[in-house]
């Protein structure tokens, strides 16, 4: 009898070892697959909230100061628009040319030669910026380019200074590089050297390219083999021939008929 129930006490109290590891295993799986899991989910609740909350006070921020955010930005569109607008759409050779042929008619300088290069994009504002900024206005990328042109040649001090002039009277956004120019002899006392400007334009404002007037300027000619002015001379001579070639001509009929007479 004893025994008996010494083996039902051991058994009970194994049941209760395996009742109580059973139980410690359920409470750390409940520990890891559902208690860490809320608590992660409940953290990153609460940095969502913490965000929310900082998005929310910027914008009552926003909404207690509109009307002063909205004049600062009219304010910088406009601003933005005045500053394009001095931009020609694009600057081309002949605006580099015929700006040598305003310099030359106020500074009475004598050009040697006008070398002009092509430039690339000095900067470029891309159009998801542009689409970003919500101007109506302006709805593709904005270029910034170059145009580089050197002018070579030859001017009086006064001269000079009036070709400096003109460039800064021109119509175009026109920036000076180098000014580079030695003085004369005796013989020759004007200056020569060379002037490098940089023409500045921009691109994608919407704005169209405006060619510079150059009907005063045209140059050419009707008549390609040009006009032929012959002295008195050469007209004497050239009657004298030409009365010779026609008394042998005369002749030559002459002798013609004899011959079909016989």
């Amino acid at each position: 009898m004893a025994k008996k129930q010494q083996k039902k006490t051991g058994g009970d109290k194994n049941l209760l070892l395996y009742v109580g590891a059973f139980g410690a295993l359920l409470l750390i799986l409940v520990y890891v697959f559902v208690y860490q899991k809320l608590n992660t989910e409940a953290e990153a609740i609460n940095t969502s909230n913490l965000i929310l909350a900082q998005r929310v006070s910027q914008l009552k921020e926003y909404y207690d100061h509109r009307e002063e955010y909205l004049a600062d930005t009219r304010l910088l569109e406009q601003m933005l628009d005045e500053l394009l607008a001095v931009y020609p759409a694009d600057a081309r050779e002949e605006d580099a040319i015929m700006l040598a042929v305003e310099m030359q008619r106020e500074s009475g300088a004598a050009f040697l030669t006008v070398n002009m290069q092509k430039g690339d994009v000095i900067h470029e504002v891309p159009a998801e910026t542009v689409s970003a900024a919500g101007n109506e206005k302006y709805s593709q990328a904005i270029q910034f380019r170059n145009l580089d042109a050197a002018y070579v040649n030859e001017v009086s001090y006064a001269g000079l200074k009036r070709m400096i002039q003109t460039i800064y009277d021109s119509s175009n956004r026109i920036g000076i590089q180098n000014v580079v120019y030695s003085k004369g002899d005796a013989e020759n006392p004007n200056l020569s050297g060379h002037i490098d400007l940089v023409f500045y334009s921009v691109q994608g404002t919407g704005k169209e390219y405006a060619a510079p007037d150059m009907i005063p300027y045209i140059a050419g000619t009707d008549n390609i083999f040009g006009k032929v002015t012959v002295s008195g001379e050469e007209a004497d001579d050239s009657s004298e021939e030409s009365a010779e070639n026609g008394e042998g001509a005369e002749e030559g009929g002459e002798a013609g008929a004899v011959r079909s007479e016989q």
